[in-house]
């Protein structure tokens, strides 16, 4: 299996093909490039790079792998909704919306353009979820429809709302509203976790609004969570910084027995572009929440 990409623009002036793959896909170090270089495995523009090569924007670089084992996923997704210009994925957790290390096959991306029947070998998801956070990911089906739906999402266009599981019970009126801005966490050990946020007045504003809890007798409570703006981890740092983690996320909070955060993206909410009616797109509460709180 050969894997190919398209220089992007922002490489302006011709760069060594191993210090770009290096800067580019971290999953091999600049050594570790260079050797599968010698070994004849990296191409750019279909021909077969040596370690004078040089690459810019608009080449197309590939990489034949070796050998290698991908880490396990979760590949139970379902396509819940489809039109002439979309379809939504209900995620499981454990699984990868894009490739990432050496998930080259187990993600949402490469399972949807090459393994799914139908192929969808266009798709381009319009907004992603990380690995352990399950529910609705929209996919656009080609790049001029990416662009489109894209930009509800940039526009906050799109309602997002999320179920998220706690640790403890907030004394709170709903809706509440947590406006923190939110940075890096400069200050986190590395290698302790791939990223790593916190809300901080340095940071970019952030706001999530928590309209609904409700109270579990084991010392954990279910909220329905809107996120108004799309930082990284927002929800989760968010609930954090008020003293309620989400369960499982052993990033912000720790181990409560399950096995990833218990987040999930229960429903997207837009007017559609084209056919200029309100869409609604369900998920369900899946069963590992389901069973750590009911």
């Amino acid at each position: 299996m050969i894997f190919s990409s398209k220089i992007p623009a922002n490489i302006r002036t011709p760069v060594a093909a191993a210090d770009y793959l290096a800067d580019r896909f971290t999953y091999h170090n600049k050594d570790e490039w260079a050797e599968l270089i010698r070994e004849g495995r990296v191409f750019a523009n279909d021909a077969r790079c040596d370690e004078e090569s040089l690459v810019a924007a608009g080449d197309t670089i590939a990489y034949e792998p070796r050998e290698f084992e991908e880490p396990e996923a979760n590949l139970s997704y379902s396509i819940i909704y489809e039109d002439d210009w979309t379809l939504c994925v209900d995620k499981p957790a454990n699984l990868l919306v894009h490739r990432a290390g050496k998930s080259f096959r187990n993600n949402l991306v490469y399972q949807l353009r090459h393994v799914n029947t139908p192929h969808y070998p266009n798709c381009h998801p319009v907004h992603r979820l990380d690995r352990d956070t399950s529910g609705t990911v929209l996919f656009a089906k080609d790049a001029e429809q990416g662009a489109v739906f894209g930009n509800l999402f940039r526009d906050n266009s799109v309602v997002k709302r999320y179920a998220a599981v706690v640790r403890g019970y907030p004394d709170i009126e709903t809706p509440f509203s947590i406006d923190k801005p939110i940075a890096p966490d400069r200050s986190a050990t590395p290698g302790s976790a791939p990223c790593r946020f916190k809300a901080d007045e340095s940071g970019k504003p952030a706001c999530t609004v928590i309209e609904a809890a409700k109270r579990f007798n084991n010392g954990y409570s279910l909220l329905t969570v809107r996120p108004m703006t799309g930082r990284t981890h927002q929800i989760r740092v968010h609930l954090a910084s008020i003293g309620f983690p989400i369960a499982g996320d052993l990033i912000y909070g720790g181990d409560d027995g399950i096995k990833r955060q218990a987040l999930h993206c229960e429903s997207l909410s837009f007017i559609h572009p084209y056919t200029n009616t309100e869409c609604t797109i369900t998920a369900p509460l899946p069963e590992d929440i389901r069973d750590f709180i009911f």
